[in-house]
């Protein structure tokens, strides 16, 4: 049992019944004792991706973080929260920014949990990964026992959907993430490295809260909260993503980290021969879920183009793919796209930003993570002629 994937129906946040949940999610897979010994520490990886409440389905909800820390607790572990949230300082100040959005800091404060204060990094070696062999991620990561994974169940812009697969790219401190959106711009390159991630990291369990997800353009405010009403759980994240994918009527091939895992035998492609407990997914399907536009996906997969078609790709790029823009009416000028902006390619003046377009390489950290949501993602003319008749294909 132990790749399965468990579904239990959960309606909304109220806390008995989110714990329920919770609790029968895990219990279906063993129980927690299997899987957390009395005195270890248990990190509890959350998806924090932004200062954003939790109502805007961005963030890991804190009823599910209490629940879990509640069950670790009960099962003789001391459980700490934590997160690395990608356009935020890794400081405390940025962290006590983000927990207090998303509901943490007052229930830690009020003894539910405890939150990780500390910055320092560490390196983790992984000799087997295919694109990155060594890590720098946040300290819990390595003085923790157990790691436990808290994704949240959204649309992803860039990589169709996010849940477990990616989760974990957030153990990487802060502001450093930019630099492996500047390495590995390809879908095929950041797919793999995420498995490595996930390989090295080798989390216990992974807890999606599917309660209320999001749906349109994800992963950040641009998303729509869409009620699911699931709370999901397996050892694989692979198969977690690949139901949750399945509940939401994505095909699973269409997002890069469940492809990439399925060239590296991580599974068969088949989602009949995936286990799963509880509810089945045809019990909680959504077939009307909102799929993200394909704009930044397509713009990030240039590199799979024909060879004839690469050589003058480069050149055009500013026509073949969508530029992000700053709304001048939405944007306050906070900055956050200046510092996730793995280029340098954006400037803020007189409380404004601009993006330098032949600077940008279509990463779209800073669509991601804008706090507005002031990044619109605009084709040129040339461009929309291109994708209004297909020039480039699917």
């Amino acid at each position: 049992m132990n790749d399965a994937v468990s579904i239990v129906k959960c309606s909304d946040y109220e806390y008995d019944r989110v714990r329920g949940a919770v609790k029968e999610s895990i219990d279906l897979l063993g129980g927690m004792t299997q899987l957390v010994k009395p005195g270890q520490r248990v990190l509890l990886k959350l998806n924090l991706l932004t200062a954003a409440p939790p109502e805007k389905a961005v963030t890991t909800h804190p009823a599910v973080v209490l629940a879990l820390s509640e069950l670790v607790r009960e099962a003789g572990g001391r459980p700490l929260v934590a997160d690395s949230p990608g356009p935020i300082p890794y400081t405390q100040a940025g962290l006590k920014r983000a927990y207090k959005a998303a509901g943490l800091l007052e229930l830690a404060e009020a003894g539910g949990f405890e939150l990780n204060w500390d910055t320092s990094v560490q390196w983790l070696s992984f000799a087997g990964g295919k694109t990155i062999k060594r890590i720098e991620v946040m300290s819990p990561v390595i003085e923790s026992d157990v790691i436990i994974a808290v994704p949240k169940l959204k649309t992803h812009m860039f990589t169709t959907f996010t849940g477990a697969a990616k989760i974990l790219f957030g153990v990487i401190p802060g502001l450093a993430k930019a630099g492996y959106h500047a390495k590995l711009q390809s879908s095929e390159q950041f797919a793999d490295m995420l498995l490595d991630i996930i390989l090295a990291v080798k989390p216990a369990l992974f807890v999606m809260d599917g309660v209320l997800a999001l749906e349109g353009d994800g992963p950040g405010l641009h998303g729509i909260p869409r009620p699911l009403g699931i709370v999901m759980a397996s050892r694989d994240p692979i198969a977690i993503d690949a139901i949750a994918c399945d509940i939401i009527n994505i095909n699973p091939l269409d997002v890069p980290m469940l492809s990439a895992a399925l060239d590296r035998g991580m599974w068969n492609g088949k989602l009949d021969k995936l286990p799963v407990v509880g509810a089945l997914p045809p019990e909680v399907a959504v077939q009307d879920f909102k799929k993200p536009s394909r704009v930044a996906r397509d713009a990030r997969g240039l590199d799979r183009l024909a060879r004839y078609q690469r050589v003058w790709a480069p050149v055009v790029k500013q026509s073949l793919t969508p530029r992000p823009v700053p709304d001048k009416e939405k944007c306050s000028g906070c900055a956050t796209c200046y510092t996730t902006c793995p280029q340098g390619a954006v400037t803020i003046s007189k409380g404004r930003a601009f993006i330098n377009d032949r600077a940008c390489i279509r990463c779209y950290c800073c669509h991601e993570m804008c706090p507005e949501a002031a990044i619109e993602l605009k084709f040129s003319l040339p461009g929309r002629i291109i994708r209004r008749f297909g020039l480039l294909g699917r």
